[in-house]
């Protein structure tokens, strides 16, 4: 190993490690089923997409400023943004169905928002 770079700590995770996280998540998010998933998991897994959604949506916020005003990526990645912010404060509904579609969504704008933010890496995979 080069003696210049230290390594990083296990007690903090790296960028791709929170890539590969948040790729997970949202592939559990996404992952379709003719059997609804129990309410205990649908509502375990907004809550971790929203713990995802909310610094991506500060890093969107950075990363639009690259654009002019009129421009329609400017105009794009702004209601990219409002979108998620709706999404970050949705409940997750009335009953199971409900739920499951908010989680639904929600994994979709996580994945839409990150894809923006990361575009140069490639998005998600």
């Amino acid at each position: 190993m080069d003696a210049t770079r230290a390594d990083p700590s296990p007690s903090q995770p790296t960028v791709t490690d929170a890539t590969d996280q948040l790729q997970a998540d949202v592939a559990a998010a996404l992952r379709s089923s003719i059997v609804l998933p129990p309410y205990d998991e649908v509502l375990r897994l907004i809550a971790t997409l929203q713990g995802h959604l909310a610094p991506l949506i500060e890093q969107a916020k950075e990363h639009v400023e690259q654009h002019r005003p009129g421009e329609a990526a400017w105009y794009r990645e702004h209601r990219q943004i409002d979108n998620a912010g709706f999404q970050l404060r949705a409940g997750p509904g009335n009953g199971l169905a409900s739920a499951a579609r908010r989680l639904k969504n929600l994994a979709l704008t996580v994945q839409q928002l990150h894809r923006q933010v990361h575009h140069e890496e490639g998005g998600l995979r």
